[in-house]
């Protein structure tokens, strides 16, 4: 089977998702490669609450959601 190719997730992160996948799948660990994945995503997290300030999505979603009787 050829391998789905997505033009719109960038290659380096296509190949971390990947090596994850691969981690996860195969219980092993990579101390350095979940450090700095986890300093990534901090710093993504920042940039985002400094643009946006704190997002309340989940409480919108529970308003927005079904009533209960």
């Amino acid at each position: 089977m050829k391998p789905f190719v997505d033009t719109l997730i960038p290659a380096d992160a296509q190949a971390d998702l990947e090596y994850a996948l691969r981690l996860e799948t195969t219980r092993q660990c990579d101390p350095a490669f979940e450090s700095r994945i986890g300093a990534q995503t901090e710093m993504i997290r920042q940039e985002v609450l400094a643009e946006q300030g704190v997002l309340k999505v989940a409480v919108e979603l529970i308003r927005e959601g079904p009533t209960r009787n």
